[in-house]
């Protein structure tokens, strides 16, 4: 049972994710777009919340791009750098935009659940992404610290099992059923996260402000009560 669990989240889910987001994408843009909006309560915000949310914005951009390096081919990157190394700058990094991520998360988490006005204006979507981000991270920071305790081979492994995803090896799970638990939750909560994105409010940051040039066509209509006194 347990290598069934392992290989049914570590081999199909991140592919059944993938379907998913991008079915959720093309959806949205071709026969949703006028739902793609920022929903922002930032003009509710103070200067601290304001600081939160960039503190957020920019550590998560960071971190979510250096996770994409995990793509890169070992013989790429060792053609300048051994593993040890690239391991030490993505922990140094990692740890640094991941924590300003954490800390301006748990201001937007308190401010979401205690604000009267924000309150008023949040649905359980909003709720449940923003809480999903905080989780998501925090497991993404017990992880680095594991990584820094851990064999060099462990995360090697990472990014042997990332590449095993996008190159459709079959047995793609069997690198990873080993690991650390902290990895296997930040994987599959990473993946659930992903697999709803298009599907909550955060989608506006994937296309804004591109999403306008797909909008149709409005309209504007006058009010006969309006006309009748100009």
């Amino acid at each position: 049972m347990d290598n069934y669990i392992n290989n049914f989240l570590f081999t199909y889910f991140p592919y059944i994710a993938l379907a998913v987001f991008f079915f959720g994408v093309i959806t949205r843009l071709v026969w949703m777009n006028k739902t793609i909006q920022a929903e922002s309560s930032q003009f509710l915000a103070d200067k601290k919340v304001k600081l939160a949310s960039n503190l957020f914005h920019v550590g998560i951009i960071f971190v979510f791009f250096g996770h994409l390096t995990l793509f890169i081919p070992e013989w790429l990157y060792h053609m300048v750098m051994t593993t040890e190394t690239k391991r030490v700058i993505a922990l140094s990094m990692g740890s640094i935009f991941g924590i300003m991520a954490v800390i301006g998360l748990i201001i937007l988490v308190i401010r979401r659940f205690t604000a009267p006005r924000i309150k008023y204006n949040s649905g359980f979507n909003d709720y449940l992404i923003i809480v999903l981000l905080l989780v998501e991270a925090v497991i993404g920071l017990t992880a680095a610290a594991k990584t820094a305790v851990e064999p060099i081979g462990t995360y090697a492994a990472l990014s042997e099992w990332s590449q095993a995803i996008v190159t459709f090896q079959p047995n793609a799970g069997l690198i990873l059923a080993n690991h650390p638990l902290q990895y296997k939750l930040h994987i599959v909560l990473g993946l659930f996260i992903f697999m709803i994105f298009p599907y909550t409010k955060l989608m506006h940051m994937l296309v804004f402000p591109y999403v306008y040039f797909f909008r149709s066509g409005y309209q504007l209509v006058r009010s006969s009560s309006i006309s009748r006194t100009r």
